[in-house]
């Protein structure tokens, strides 16, 4: 054998490499990721999102992992303050988070699905305040201001109208300054806000509006770059999440 012959073209050698090279290609998915890597607010906000032995618990968990399982997907929770886990999203250090509301802004920022069926809730912002003072939203003059979650769509609202207090609190904190006659009112979701009033023994003082400062979808979008490499798992994954939503959605349609 030529000392050279191992590095001589081989059409034989060539036509098998290629047919494996092709072979490979066609049965590998269009994805190759296994493992999502999903931001959340480190808070505590039952019965969506909470910590119980170091392990991420709640409703909108329940539906993650449940679209998770229907794909065989392993996914890693993150918690961390809101606004970092959106600028570790934004840099690829996790995939994806919850729980968003969609803007214009974050649409440029974030990949979120085309088809809004295929979102992680519903939710509801009404006002919570004291039963000592009746509260209507149309005419809502500012005295102490409202409250809600720094870096919410909420906040901001509030902030645009003039209405928020120039102080900063976590709903636990503002709820109890509205008991407290120190706000006006605090902004939350309604089973957040219920929750923390049975939590903090407050249900007897305070009382959420009839009206809503905000009904919107929460969503959990992607990073941009990571959505465009591997939209199929993605589609795939947020389809699975409307299916789990809705197989759980009966048992938290009322208040507790």
């Amino acid at each position: 054998m030529s000392q050279f012959s191992l590095l001589a073209p081989n059409n034989h050698r060539i036509y098998t490499y290629s047919f494996l090279i092709g072979l490979f290609v066609f049965l590998t998915p269009s994805y190759a990721a296994d493992k999502l890597k999903i931001c959340h607010e480190a808070s505590n906000y039952p019965p969506y999102i909470y910590q119980q032995d170091n392990q991420a618990q709640g409703l909108l968990v329940d539906i993650i992992l449940g679209a998770a399982e229907a794909l065989n997907i392993q996914i890693e929770f993150d918690a961390k303050p809101w606004n970092r886990c959106q600028k570790d999203v934004k840099t690829g250090r996790s995939h994806a988070l919850f729980a968003m509301i969609k803007t214009p802004k974050r649409a440029n920022e974030y990949a979120f699905p085309l088809d809004e069926n295929n979102h992680l809730w519903t939710a509801k912002y009404p006002i919570f305040t004291s039963k000592k003072a009746p509260f209507s939203l149309n005419n809502y003059t500012p005295d102490k201001g409202l409250g809600a979650p720094l870096g919410y769509v909420v906040w901001q609202k509030l902030k645009e109208r003039g209405w928020l207090t120039p102080y900063q609190y976590t709903p636990e904190q503002g709820l109890k300054m509205v008991a407290n006659g120190k706000l006006d009112g605090y902004v939350v979701e309604r089973l957040i806000g219920l929750h923390l009033l049975h939590e903090s023994q407050l249900s007897d003082h305070l009382v959420h509006s009839e009206e809503n400062l905000l009904d919107t979808i929460w969503y959990l979008p992607f990073n941009r770059s990571f959505y465009q490499k591997n939209q199929k798992l993605v589609d795939n994954f947020w389809s699975k999440l409307n299916t789990a939503r809705k197989k759980l959605k009966k048992k938290y349609e009322k208040p507790e």
